[in-house]
């Protein structure tokens, strides 16, 4: 009997053998021979991307511009929203910080950001807007992380120093193609596969498996060999098997302009204070209104004589109803959860306030949608507003208005108190400061006015500020759209 230890996906594994020391000798002969083969793999994989060119780089800049649709956060549930996103990683290997250039073209608004990570500090440059704040989560591993995972070049790299860690899962065709397949398990679970050709070393697909979000599958083709480092012209990104985005542009350029990259913005002011929503809160907004939640998971309850009415975050109802019933004192059923609109984040969880009982309210226009995503939903659960309709509902008063951010939206209204209830139009982490103006907030004020509703304070139900109906519509009244600035290149086509 002996103790045979091994490496299997860079974790030491010990197996007690009772066979004779020929198989252990045999078995222990195969798993060299199998990592000596991933070392092969490997070997010819950085040589097919530069090398040492790659591998000594002192810095790296990738570029990647991609459009793609985001599923369920269209203006309406049957078409998805397409997103363009421009974006421009430096790496400076030698002095281990970031900077990140990035331009998104979502529904009706353009994000122009620079992020400058060094040592402890990361900024966030707001360039349309002349504004800064610091970002403490996005430090070197996180920032461009997305980037990084959808270069085949810098996955390159990275494999270079994790060869022990590999195993290899034998071969597969794509596209007329042998490609060798390569794994590399995380601790978290998480577990990427390769696709290395057998015949260029390069790399053609990653699989990227995760526990919670599914697969993910980044497809590489239209290798750039002409320069010292290798990298793929185009990628397609799969999320369960659907496209979310492909490319329009990409390029890697060796020793590029890190002056340039790491300058900041002298003339540019701080955002402001903002808001810590790290902590479970639940208070009173109003009489018989009110908010519970951690992070951007807020529910507002709105009590009624027997009876609660619920709208915000469904995937932690329970929790917040439950210390919503401690601070009022008022141990009463949710009959009503309202959901506002029909986005991802708007649908989630909704079987929470099924299973407390609640019948689901609803934009007439969204009952398949909401039907599909409660899956223990019944039409008699639910309550249908009708097109562009006024509906009370005890204290509150519901219109199915349009916005920019979705055709039909459930704008909640208390009128004795004055309040709007809406979600994600204004939201705001900002303690006290004007925040950033967008055409959706244009939007939602010209609808508040076309209601002629007596409108005091307006809550987003995301987060804890509250504005006045006033400071609104002074800060909506001299909006401009934006526009790319002159020297931007990413943003030139608009």
């Amino acid at each position: 009997m002996k103790l045979l230890t091994y490496l299997v996906g860079g974790c030491l594994v010990f197996k007690l053998v009772t066979f004779s020391g020929f198989a252990v000798e045999h078995n222990a002969a195969a798993y060299i021979e199998s990592n000596e083969h991933v070392s092969s793999i490997v070997d010819k994989m950085i040589m097919a991307y530069g090398g040492n060119v790659l591998l000594q780089a002192n810095s790296i800049k990738v570029v990647d511009y991609n459009k793609g649709p985001w599923p369920g956060e269209g203006e309406s549930p049957d078409v998805p929203e397409l997103w363009r996103i421009n974006e421009e990683l430096t790496i400076d290997y030698k002095n281990r910080r970031k900077s990140l250039l990035s331009y998104r073209v979502p529904r009706s608004t353009l994000d122009l950001e620079k992020w400058v990570q060094q040592g402890d500090s990361t900024i966030m440059y707001d360039i349309l807007h002349e504004k800064y704040s610091e970002e403490s989560w996005a430090n070197f591993d996180r920032l461009g992380a997305s980037l990084e995972r959808s270069s085949d070049a810098l996955q390159a790299r990275r494999l270079a120093s994790l060869t022990a860690e590999l195993e290899y899962l034998g071969d597969e065709y794509f596209r007329g193609r042998v490609q060798q397949k390569l794994m590399l398990q995380h601790a978290s679970g998480e577990r990427y596969t390769y696709f290395v050709d057998k015949t260029s070393g390069l790399i053609h697909k990653i699989l990227r498996q995760h526990p919670r979000a599914g697969d993910m599958l980044y497809v590489f083709s239209n290798h750039n060999t002409a320069t010292k480092v290798a990298f793929a012209r185009d990628m397609n990104f799969f999320v369960n098997g659907q496209l979310r985005q492909s490319s329009v542009h990409r390029d890697l350029t060796l020793d590029p302009d890190l002056t340039a990259a790491f300058s900041g913005y002298a003339n540019f002011t701080p955002w402001g204070e903002t808001i810590d929503g790290s902590e479970f809160t639940a208070k009173k907004l109003s009489t018989g209104v009110y908010q519970a939640g951690k992070g951007r998971t807020l529910t507002v309850f709105i009590e009624q004589v027997d009876h609660y009415i619920a709208m915000g975050a469904a995937e932690t109802l329970a929790d917040n109803f439950a210390e919503i019933k401690k601070l009022s004192l008022q141990d009463k059923p949710l009959k009503y959860f309202v959901v506002t609109h029909h986005h991802n984040a708007n649908v989630r969880g909704l079987d929470n306030a099924l299973a407390l009982g609640a019948t689901l309210v609803v934009a007439e226009k969204h009952q398949e949608t909401i039907l599909k995503h409660a899956t223990a939903a019944q039409p008699d659960r639910l309550l249908l507003i009708p097109e562009r309709a006024a509906f009370t509902l005890g204290d509150l008063k519901l219109f199915d208005i349009a916005t920019a951010h979705a055709q039909h939206y459930l704008l909640a209204y208390i009128p004795a108190a004055g309040i709007v209830l809406a979600e994600d139009h204004y939201v705001t982490e900002l303690k006290t400061a004007k925040p950033r103006i967008y055409h959706d907030m244009v939007r939602f004020v010209q609808a508040l006015d076309e209601l002629r509703l007596d409108v005091k304070t307006l809550v987003d139900i995301r987060g804890w500020r509250q504005f006045s109906m006033a400071e609104f519509r002074q800060w909506t009244s001299d909006f401009t759209p934006k526009t790319c600035p002159a020297g931007f290149d990413i943003c030139t086509n608009g």
